[in-house]
């Protein structure tokens, strides 16, 4: 009995050690771009609250970050310490109570900086995040103002959750099978909070998720069932997740519904389908994590054509071959990157000289691809400025990169022998040269016969 019992512990100490190894594997499998880059403060009005994110912080350990939660009233915490980032990316689940920490001017200091910042807000939103959301162009409505729409508002009892369908445009931040399925209601997403809209000022700003036809912002006192006066935000111009990318490639996400994140609206089940809400918001954190739609250029190089070195000088009017690797980090891992818009090559000195679309090559690897143009030199020398600037708004990280290359004249000894254009400059002068050969020959055999005169 007591070798049996030794046995039974053994295996269950195996089997517990197995299990926790694979836990490890699987928590450190998904991580982002850049796996350095991957402290997170979380933002809630209490500590209290945290068991209410359970899922949604358990999906960000799983995939790689470390995450610090804290309350907003802790004045502590601090996003940039000794001109250092404490954080990389910022998570405010905190839509009532305001705080220090994101106060509009440390927010954008760290936007700057190359933070990532989500925001999540409700109808109880407060000034300070009404202020942070209107420097970036996004104007939450008025605190005590809700989204109605008695057309997709799946629960009976609590009208003021609504089922949005509406995805504006195309971009790669929720994926096109997920927004698929909860369009056509195969799995329904809840909201409920304050819509805001895009005033426009920032051209960086795109919305994701836009209000049904039916929905309309309004006091959350009137339950939805008065109709709302005009200038009211309604429908399309009713926007309730939106998403900016800074030229700095930093990325913000603005949420009107803090219950989007919630525990309570990720498990719900609406007439036996489980609701979207924790694969949106897993998404949506991915994008705004760099998790994906993260672009790299891998390599730039150019050469002559019968060539394969690089030079940092040409000479004008020489036939040149630039190359350029791209990569797109997605579902883990880098893959070839293949735009639907044209990348473009430029050669700048002041103004463009050349601008033209690169082609993709052939020469793919498993991780990247390569984008050639071969182009003539400008006849024109001196510095120029290579660039491939590629700047997507479906999602993607901006690309710009450039380097700075010489190009000279001809020298002494690389002129052509005869200039085609001066032939008429030399047919004058073998002309002359005719002439005065002719002209001596005359001058200097021709006499004239002088009369011969009698003398004496």
């Amino acid at each position: 009995m007591h070798a049996a019992g030794s046995h039974f512990r053994a295996a269950s100490l195996a089997l517990l050690l197995l299990l926790t190894v694979l836990l490890a594997c699987v928590s450190v499998h998904a991580r982002p771009a850049d796996p350095a880059k991957n402290r997170v403060l979380a933002v809630l009005n209490s500590l209290n609250e945290e068991s209410d994110f359970s899922i949604f912080f358990a999906s960000l350990k799983a995939r790689g970050f470390d995450l610090t939660v804290k309350a907003a009233s802790d004045s502590s915490v601090s996003l940039v310490v000794w001109e250092e980032m404490a954080f990389d990316h910022l998570l405010v689940l905190a839509d009532s109570t305001p705080g220090s920490v994101f106060a509009p001017g440390k927010i954008i200091d760290f936007v700057d900086r190359g933070g990532n910042v989500v925001i999540a807000a409700s109808s109880k939103v407060s000034e300070t995040i009404r202020d942070v959301a209107i420097e970036l162009s996004a104007d939450f409505d008025e605190k005590g103002n809700a989204v109605w729409d008695a057309f997709h508002s799946p629960l009976e009892d609590e009208p003021d959750v609504i089922a949005p369908i509406t995805f504006p445009g195309q971009h790669i931040i929720i994926p096109p099978t997920l927004q698929r399925q909860i369009s056509v209601g195969e799995v329904p997403l809840l909201f409920r909070g304050v819509g805001h809209r895009l005033t426009g000022k920032n051209p960086l700003i795109m919305p994701v998720l836009i209000g049904n036809p039916t929905s309309f912002s309004y006091l959350d006192t009137t339950k939805g069932q008065i109709s709302p006066p005009s200038g009211t935000l309604v429908g399309s111009t009713l926007v309730l997740v939106s998403a900016l990318q800074a030229r700095n490639n930093a990325r913000v996400v603005f949420s009107g519904s803090v219950d989007l994140f919630k525990d309570a609206f990720a498990t719900m089940d609406l007439d036996g389908k489980k609701t979207a809400n924790a694969a949106f918001v897993a998404e949506l954190s991915k994008w705004a994590f760099q998790e994906k739609g993260v672009l790299k250029v891998v390599k730039t190089f150019h050469h002559r054509l019968l060539e394969d070195k690089q030079h940092g000088s040409y000479r004008v009017k020489e036939h040149l071959l630039y190359e350029l690797e791209l990569s797109a980090y997605y579902d883990d891992e880098w893959h070839p990157y293949s735009s639907s818009t044209p990348v473009q090559f430029s050669a700048i000195m002041l103004d463009p000289y050349i601008r033209q679309n690169m082609t993709l090559s052939t020469k793919i690897t498993p991780t990247t691809s390569t984008y050639t143009l071969p182009f003539l030199t400008p006849d024109v020398y001196g510095v120029f400025t290579f660039q491939v600037e590629h700047k997507r708004r479906e999602g993607y990280s901006w690309i710009d990169t450039k380097e700075v290359v010489s190009i000279h004249p001809f020298r002494h000894d690389e002129y052509p022998r005869f200039l085609s254009a001066a032939y008429p400059y030399y047919a004058n002068v073998f002309s002359m040269m005719a002439g005065f050969v002719v002209l001596s020959a005359v001058v200097l055999y021709h006499r004239e016969k002088t009369p011969k005169v009698k003398t004496n």
